[in-house]
């Protein structure tokens, strides 16, 4: 199972997720410092920055389905 982990802080809940079989697609989390530490910990999993401009649109444009 895919998923979408919106306000992430420092990816917690990605990290159990995972640990229970399913796959983190993307993130979307506002904070520079938390968004940092998701691209060191999950290098290649897009990020986005604000949740009131991500759009289903935008998350198939950059490939995620």
């Amino acid at each position: 199972m895919n998923v979408l982990d919106l306000f992430s802080g420092i990816g917690g809940f990605s990290l159990g997720l995972e640990r229970a079989g399913m796959r983190t697609v993307a993130f979307c989390e506002i904070e520079p410092f938390c968004r940092n530490v998701l691209a060191e910990r999950w290098p290649g999993v897009p990020c986005y920055t604000d949740i009131r401009e991500l759009t289903a649109d935008r998350l198939v444009a950059g490939g995620i389905t």
